[in-house]
C-alpha cells in the first residue's frame, strides 16, 4: 500500500517537474524580431498646363478708351457687365495693365489703373490703381463733355506717350488700344469744307506717332524723336464703332463715316516690323481688321466678342519647345522616370535620344537648372529659370493644347540594412523584395561588429553610392541601431521590401 502511495508521488513528480520544464521554456525563449517595410518609397508627382494657361503669363497692356460724349449712351449696366466679362477674360490669362481712361478728357484725368502686380510701378502708377473687381465701377467717374470734335487717336497717343515711363505701359509686351465710341475722329475736321486731305494728314501723323511708340519701326519720312519706343511684341489699335452710320443717327457732312478709326486699325494692324516680329493674321479675310460694330446690338454683353477673340487668336496662339518640368527650388527627379502625354488625345511623347536625330518627335530632357525662352512663336519670350524639357517635331506645345508631365524621386541605392535592436547573429534572416539573402558571400550580408559582437552605431548613413560602391551617398539617410552590410545583387534601391527577422540579443 505504502508502496503503490509512493510510485503515485513519484509519478506525479515527474509529470509536474516535465510539466515545469515545459512552461519555463515557452515563457522565457527570446521573440523574435520582426522588421519589415519599404525603404524610402517612389513617390510621383504630375503637373498639367495648357498653352493658353502658362504658368508664366505674358505681359499684355491694355488702354480702353470709353466715349463719354453727352451723344453716347454706352455707359450702361450692359455695356459695363461687358467690360467686365472682357476684364474677366484678361486677368486669368495675362500677366495685364489695363488703364481705363475716358475719350474726351484731358492726361490721366478721371483714368483708372489695374494690374496683375506692382512689381515696376512708380508713384503716379500706383496713384491711380483700383483692383481689377471695380473696373466697371471706374465708367461712372468719367463726366461727360458736350459737342466737341472726337479725337480718339490723338488721345491714344497721349496716353501711351504719358505712361510709358511709370510701368503702365511695359516694354517688350502687347499693347493694345481698344476704343468704344459711337462717332468717328473728327478732331481732323477744319472749316466748312473738310478735305479727305485733311483727314489722310491726320491720319498718317497719328499712325506715325503710335508706331514710334510701338518700335522696331522705320519712318518713310519724319523721325521718332520725342517719343520712348516701347518694342511692343505686337501693337493692336482696336476700335468698336458704327460701322455703317451713326448708329441711326443723321450722317454727318464730311463722309463716309468712321473711315479714320477704321483706317487707323488696319493701318497698325498691318504695319511691318524692322526685326522681323510676325504681324497679326487673325483677323484674315475680314474687310476692316480690328473694327468691331457696336451699332444694332441685341445684346451688348457680345460686343467685345471681336476683341476677346482676336486676344485669344492671336496673343495666346503661342508654340512652346520648352516646357517647365520643375523650379530651381523643387526636390531632384529621376531623369529616366519621365512621362509626358499630350492633350486633347492623349497622346503620349516618347523621349529622344540626345542629340535627337533630325524631324524626330519626342523630348530631351537635361538634368539641370537653366534659364530658357519656353516661347519661340510667335517671337521668343517667356523665360522660366528651373528644369525643364525640350520638345521636338510634333511634341511642341501649340494653343490650345495642354501638356502633362509626370515624374518620379530619383533612385537610391541602400547598402546596409537596419537592425532595432542587438540581434543574435546565427537567427538573422534577411529577405528583399522576396529574395532569401545568404550570409556572406558576393551577394550576401555581414553582420557588423566591434570586438566580435555587434556594433551600435547611434547615427550610420545606410544610403551609398550605388552597386560596387559602399561610399556615403547624400543627402544621407541616418539611423541609430545596428547594422547588416549587403554586397552585389543584394544591394537595394527606395521603394524595395526589406524583412528581416532574428532572436534578440539578452
Amino acid at each position: 500500500m505504502n508502496l503503490k502511495r509512493n510510485c503515485t508521488v513519484l509519478l506525479l513528480g515527474l509529470f509536474l517537474a516535465a510539466s515545469i520544464g515545459s512552461c519555463t521554456k515557452a515563457i522565457f525563449s527570446p521573440v523574435k524580431e520582426n522588421q519589415d517595410g519599404v525603404i524610402n518609397p517612389i513617390t510621383t508627382s504630375s503637373t498639367s498646363a495648357c498653352a493658353a494657361f502658362t504658368t508664366i503669363k505674358p505681359q499684355v497692356d491694355f488702354l480702353f478708351l470709353w466715349d463719354n460724349s453727352t451723344s453716347s449712351n454706352f455707359i450702361n449696366s450692359a455695356t459695363k457687365a461687358a467690360l467686365n466679362n472682357t476684364v474677366n477674360l484678361i486677368s486669368a490669362r495675362f500677366d495685364y495693365h489695363i488703364l481705363l481712361a475716358p475719350l474726351l478728357g484731358s492726361g490721366n484725368q478721371y483714368a483708372s489703373f489695374a494690374s496683375f502686380s506692382p512689381d515696376g510701378l512708380n508713384g503716379q502708377a500706383m496713384g491711380m490703381k483700383i483692383d481689377v473687381s471695380n473696373a466697371d465701377d471706374a465708367l461712372d467717374t468719367f463726366p461727360t463733355v458736350p459737342g466737341s470734335f472726337e479725337n480718339g487717336a490723338s488721345r491714344a497717343v497721349n496716353l501711351l506717350s504719358l505712361n510709358s515711363g511709370n510701368g503702365i505701359f511695359r516694354q517688350n509686351a502687347y499693347t493694345i488700344v481698344v476704343v468704344m465710341s459711337n462717332q468717328d475722329d473728327t478732331s481732323w475736321v477744319q472749316g466748312a469744307f473738310p478735305a479727305e486731305a485733311d483727314r489722310q494728314n491726320y491720319l498718317s501723323g497719328r499712325r506715325h506717332e503710335l508706331l514710334c511708340i510701338r518700335g522696331n519701326y522705320n519712318p518713310q519720312s519724319g523721325s521718332c524723336a520725342g517719343f520712348t519706343a516701347l518694342n511692343s511684341l505686337q501693337m493692336r489699335f482696336m476700335h468698336i464703332g458704327p460701322q455703317v452710320d451713326r448708329c441711326g443717327g443723321s450722317q454727318p457732312q464730311y463722309s463716309p463715316v468712321h473711315n479714320t478709326y477704321r483706317d487707323l486699325a488696319n493701318f497698325i494692324y498691318t504695319a511691318d516690323f524692322t526685326n522681323f516680329n510676325p504681324k497679326p493674321n487673325d483677323q484674315l479675310g475680314r474687310p476692316f481688321p480690328d473694327s468691331h460694330d457696336i451699332c444694332n446690338q441685341g445684346n451688348f454683353a457680345r460686343i467685345f466678342d471681336g476683341v476677346n477673340n482676336s486676344i485669344l487668336d492671336q496673343v495666346l496662339a503661342h508654340k512652346y519647345n520648352f516646357w517647365p518640368v520643375a523650379s530651381v527650388s523643387a526636390p531632384a527627379i529621376n531623369p529616366s522616370e519621365i512621362t509626358v502625354v499630350k492633350n486633347p488625345g492623349g497622346i503620349v511623347i516618347p523621349r529622344l535620344s540626345t542629340p535627337p536625330a533630325p524631324g524626330g518627335t519626342g523630348f530631351i530632357y537635361t538634368d539641370i537648372n537653366q534659364t530658357v525662352n519656353t516661347r519661340f512663336e510667335p517671337t521668343p519670350g517667356e523665360p522660366f529659370t528651373g528644369r525643364v524639357i525640350q520638345l521636338f517635331g510634333n511634341g511642341v506645345v501649340t494653343f490650345p493644347e495642354c501638356l502633362s508631365v509626370t515624374t518620379q524621386n530619383p533612385v537610391e541605392f541602400f547598402g546596409f540594412v537596419h537592425l532595432q535592436t542587438k540581434p543574435v547573429e546565427s537567427t538573422i534572416s534577411l529577405t528583399i523584395n522576396g529574395v532569401t539573402i545568404p550570409q556572406g558571400g558576393p551577394n550576401g550580408w555581414e553582420l557588423l561588429k566591434s570586438g566580435g559582437a555587434p556594433q551600435f552605431f547611434p547615427s550610420f548613413n545606410i544610403r551609398i553610392q550605388g552597386p560596387g560602391n559602399h561610399n556615403p551617398a547624400t543627402p544621407a539617410v541616418n539611423r541609430s541601431g545596428y547594422f547588416l552590410k549587403v554586397e552585389g545583387t543584394a544591394i537595394y534601391s527606395n521603394g524595395a521590401n526589406v524583412q528581416v527577422i532574428f532572436d534578440p540579443a539578452s
